[in-house]
């Protein structure tokens, strides 16, 4: 598998909400856990 670093800059307040809507403590584990689930969800196709 090969890795990529990826940044971005996002409004503070949409961090936030992500990471209490994902439960996760980093930005780096709710960004994750966000994209993990949406390459997942069926919805988003």
């Amino acid at each position: 598998m090969r890795y990529v670093h990826i940044q971005s800059v996002l409004p503070q307040e949409d961090v936030i909400a992500l990471k209490v809507k994902s439960g996760e403590s980093s930005v780096k584990d709710a960004i994750a856990k966000a994209i993990y689930h949406y390459l997942k969800c069926e919805l988003a196709e």
